[in-house]
């Protein structure tokens, strides 16, 4: 189970009573601010994957809170937390997918429908999905696959549009 630490409660609660887990999506990562707006100071920054739990979010839902320690298992100091711009993340932890398209779905060397295919996954494929990013109208789950379970020297890393795969519980 993850842990958020709340200054204003004794300890740690569950994350399932306080935070919402949220992933970095965007390639070019995000800034942590002092505040809720690019107006605020800026605090820190968060590479494509890094996750935080949200314990809470600005009026019009565009802002995420990350209180200290939680980001990564990082803590920001001294500082009650920071601000990051939910737009360029997604919400959820590494999660479980499987390939819907009748036809397969390709393997791509780089988030980008005209990069290279590695392979053709074929449908019903089950996937773990590490990150995510949002790019050029789909977004991507970054993945590794093999052709047999356990196949270390047949591994691919790569990314498929997740518009084309279901998420299992």
């Amino acid at each position: 189970m993850v842990y958020c630490l709340d200054k204003s409660k004794k300890g740690a609660i569950s994350m399932a009573e306080l935070c919402e887990p949220y992933v970095v999506a965007s390639t070019s990562g995000v800034r942590a601010r002092k505040g809720a707006g690019t107006n605020t100071d800026e605090m820190g920054f968060l590479g494509l994957g890094s996750v935080a739990h949200i314990t809470a979010k600005s009026q019009d839902g565009k802002w995420g809170y990350v209180s200290a320690a939680v980001v990564d298992g990082d803590s920001w100091g001294e500082s009650s937390g920071v601000w990051i711009y939910l737009d360029y993340c997604v919400k959820g932890l590494p999660t479980k997918w499987v390939v819907t398209a009748s036809v397969g779905l390709n393997l791509r060397k780089s988030a980008d429908a005209n990069s290279q295919s590695l392979a053709l996954l074929p449908k019903d494929t089950g996937l773990t999905v590490t990150t995510m990013e949002k790019k050029n109208g789909y977004t991507w789950g970054r993945v590794a696959w093999a052709r047999k379970p356990n196949d270390e020297w047949h591994m691919r890393e790569g990314y498929v549009a997740l518009e084309y795969c279901k998420k299992v519980d």
